[in-house]
């Protein structure tokens, strides 16, 4: 299963973070509303039974994307989706947005978008959104400028192929893997639709969190744009860390950890975390999160 892969090394996409906006002195008031879960968990239905929070966003991605499967892949996939959407789960589709400046596979993949939407839609059957993930018009050549400058037009085209799909209203998750620059990722989209503001480490969180909780979410507040924040390699208290002092909207925290040796990352989003439990397990993250929406603590 390919990992959600930005082009850049947490590290750099740290580093460039704190360099991009100036942190704002007060942290954005916490604002959760929910988990944004990557839920690679494999295409047998009964996996995902009893794990799915209500009101929980479930990002489904058969073959990174929804193209190339069989059958029996189909069936169970259907499968997939109608018990996420019994536990009150709602269901995005993963769909590679490619990059149309770089590699072969990589325009590709953006070559491909409309046939995944359709895939999803007409195959698989209700999903409520999409999982746009390389949303940055990226290359390896490119500025943080330039891929700032290049992403709104990349995303109107999207836009355009929901649209000609009859999928104007779907849910939009665009992952860039960070804000970009001054939050042009954040100010690229449209009132509505959700940003992924970061996909990293723990570590790398807490190192941009002032800036991630602060400038980032003000501006999404005020354009009207929900965040996600995608954390891997935390410990069970780190889980805690990021649930309490996180501006965020949709927060999903795994144990699950990053392999640098592997291009892909390894199988970081395919299992849940070990501390996931349920909203009656204290300390876990489904209670710590349930607790935190209805104004509790998360201890």
């Amino acid at each position: 299963m390919k990992y959600s892969n930005l082009g850049l090394s947490l590290a750099l996409v740290g580093s460039l973070a704190l360099g991009a906006l100036a942190p704002s002195v007060a942290q954005a008031e916490t604002n959760l509303k929910g988990f944004g879960m990557i839920a690679y968990w494999g295409e047998i239905p009964s996996t995902y039974g009893g794990q799915i929070p209500d009101g929980a966003y479930v990002v489904i991605n058969p073959n990174s994307g929804a193209l190339g499967i069989t059958d029996d892949q189909i069936a169970n996939y259907q499968g997939v989706i109608a018990n996420i959407k019994a536990q009150g789960g709602k269901v995005l589709g993963y769909v590679p947005t490619g990059y149309d400046r770089n590699a072969d596979d990589e325009l590709e993949r953006y070559n491909l978008m409309a046939d995944n939407i359709k895939a999803y839609s007409q195959t698989l059957g209700d999903v409520d959104g999409y999982f746009f993930d390389e949303a940055a018009h990226d290359d390896a050549s490119l500025s943080e400028e330039e891929k700032c400058e290049g992403t709104p037009e990349k995303w109107n085209e999207i836009r355009s192929l929901l649209s000609a799909n009859g999928q104007c209203s779907s849910t939009v998750v665009w992952n860039a893997g960070w804000p970009g620059m001054n939050g042009c990722f954040v100010s690229a989209a449209n009132s509505g639709e959700h940003v992924v503001m970061y996909e990293a480490n723990y570590d790398n969180y807490k190192s941009a969190s002032s800036w991630l909780d602060g400038s980032v979410q003000e501006l999404a507040t005020a354009n009207n744009v929900s965040t996600w924040l995608l954390i891997h390699s935390a410990d069970q208290g780190q889980m805690k860390d990021v649930l309490n002092s996180t501006a965020a909207n949709y927060v999903y925290v795994t144990s699950m950890v990053y392999n640098s040796t592997l291009e892909w990352g390894g199988p970081i989003w395919n299992y849940t975390p070990t501390y996931w439990g349920n909203e009656d397990s204290d300390g876990t993250e489904r209670a710590c999160l349930n607790n935190l929406k209805n104004d509790l603590t998360c201890e």
